[in-house]
């Protein structure tokens, strides 16, 4: 009786684990598996970006770090990574409405869309948005000053 159970168990375990190496191999030979587990890992990096258990202080801190960072950023010529900050400040704004009037009429045109697209995929849940990459050299960072 106590082979039978043993033999059993061993039976049901092996079972058990083709079932695992089944369904794991035909998860992972589904076309969409890995678009949809970038999408889920780009949310999840999206949300630890930007810090949601901040009192008043602390948030209007992180913007104003933000803010600070971003323009610094685009006044060195990195675009990208200064329009990054700049949406992290408006994401974390309370009148951000109020904040993208600002930024239109202080940032160039090129840098402002190419915001507009970011905040678009970051909202849509893509990580890098298709559009043309900016040259510091081509639009005009005293603006931003």
């Amino acid at each position: 009786m106590i082979k039978y159970l043993k033999l059993m168990a061993a039976v049901s375990g092996l079972m058990f684990l083709g079932y695992c190496v089944y369904f794991d191999k035909k998860r992972r030979s589904d076309p969409d598996f890995k678009r949809k587990l970038h999408e889920r890992r780009n949310r999840r990096q999206a949300t630890k970006a930007i810090p949601r258990d901040l009192n008043d202080k602390d948030m209007e801190m992180y913007f104003l770090d933000q803010m600070q960072r971003g323009q610094v950023l685009i006044m060195n010529g990195d675009i990208e990574g200064g329009v990054d900050h700049l949406i992290n400040a408006i994401f974390v704004c309370n009148q951000p409405a109020k904040l993208l009037q600002v930024l239109q009429t202080t940032l160039p045109t090129e840098i402002f869309t190419m915001m507009l697209i970011k905040m678009h995929a970051y909202e849509s849940g893509q990580k890098r948005p298709d559009f043309p990459p900016v040259v510091a050299s081509e639009v005009s960072i005293n603006a931003v000053e």
